[in-house]
């Protein structure tokens, strides 16, 4: 069976209703920097208030998160953090990945004083076990090199 080829629609014209619609969909498909970080802020005290009722849901306010905007030429969405004191830092972000899902990471100052150790959290249970590690270093990652431990890729002066 032979198919016929439907030859593309032409352009239509510039004041057709159509190329308005274009137009007004091109204009506001971008964010400007101060929504992406308002954006930003907002899904990460969503996220947080709604995965981590128990906990982060408790002590970290709504509003003390602050927003960054996508950074284009690296492909990395908007993002936001808090400070949790202690050196302690949270840093959410929308995945890129086929699901765009919440991805939050602890970040936690190393005992060599000089990087960080990231922690990608998976849920609340997830973060408790990880503050129970830290507790005892008053939140220090204790730095083990390359032994298989936490490494926080620093490079401490020679």
């Amino acid at each position: 069976m032979t198919e016929t080829l439907t030859p593309p629609a032409p352009i239509p014209a510039a004041d057709s209703p159509l190329a308005l619609l274009f137009d007004i969909a091109a204009a506001s498909a971008r964010l400007t920097v101060e929504e992406e970080r308002d954006g930003a802020e907002t899904a990460a005290a969503d996220h947080v208030y709604a995965a981590y009722p128990d906990t982060l849901g408790r002590v970290v306010d709504h509003d003390a998160w602050t927003g960054y905007p996508a950074l284009r030429d690296h492909t990395l969405q908007p993002s936001a953090v808090v400070h949790l004191g202690g050196g302690l830092w949270l840093h959410h972000t929308i995945t890129t990945d086929a699901d765009y899902r919440d991805a939050l990471t602890l970040l936690v100052p190393c005992t060599c004083r000089y990087g960080y150790v990231p922690s990608l959290l998976d849920d609340e249970t997830d973060l408790q076990e990880l503050l129970r590690e830290l507790r005892p270093t008053g939140g220090r990652a204790v730095h083990r090199g390359d032994t298989g431990g936490p490494y926080c890729a620093s490079i401490p002066p020679a």
